[in-house]
């Protein structure tokens, strides 16, 4: 007959009412716990209270540093043509007129005349103590032509200036004999226009003394 005793086969015990209770209200539990993060589970910044909110906004942080520079954006379109620029005022060519001695109550008319492949875009004189009668570019654009009275009680002297353009052809060395020609009959009608004016002022001046 063998000493050791055989063992017994190992026997769980049932349970007994109140772990079940127990079990059970732990389940429960959890489960309600489980529901209750569901259903207050927040998805929109809408479901917070705007006071809880700026409550919740910290002081702004510092700026970070400066990205890189993006890439060259492409070319744009060309705009519309400007308007012309101003006048090159230095192309500007003088020309002045022989100077010429006017007696007193004498009449005289000075011409200069602008070289060839130039026109005359302004103008004036030199007339000293005389009246100016007539100041004006011949009817070609080439010339400028002054005409005066002296009436100073000595003699004066006279001097038409022209400031004359370049046309985009070569100077000619000498002034263009034709221009100048036909301004010498303008201003010869000038004078005539002149001492018409002043013939029929002395008449009308007669007639009332």
């Amino acid at each position: 007959m063998s000493c050791l005793k055989e063992r017994s086969p190992l026997r769980i015990p049932r349970p007994t009412p109140a772990a079940v209770l127990a079990s059970v209200a732990l389940f429960v539990a959890l489960g309600g716990s489980a529901a209750a993060a569901r259903h207050f589970l927040i998805t929109s910044t809408r479901q917070i209270k705007p006071s809880v909110l700026r409550a919740l906004h910290g002081a702004p942080g510092t700026s970070g540093p400066a990205g890189p520079s993006g890439p060259s954006g492409p070319a744009g379109t060309p705009g519309a043509q400007g308007p012309a620029g101003p006048s090159n005022l230095s192309a500007l060519t003088i020309v002045r007129a022989p100077d010429l001695m006017v007696k007193p109550t004498k009449e005289a008319t000075s011409i200069a005349t602008c070289p060839a492949g130039y026109h005359v875009v302004a103008g004036g004189e030199y007339s000293g103590f005389a009246t100016r009668n007539g100041s004006e570019m011949s009817a070609d654009h080439q010339s400028w032509i002054v005409l005066v009275t002296n009436l100073s009680g000595i003699e004066v002297n006279l001097e038409a200036i022209a400031y004359c353009a370049g046309a985009g052809q070569a100077v000619a060395a000498g002034v263009p004999r034709a221009a100048h020609a036909r301004a010498e009959r303008q201003a010869q009608a000038m004078l005539a226009r002149l001492r018409s004016e002043r013939l029929a002022t002395a008449r009308v001046n007669s007639s009332h003394s």
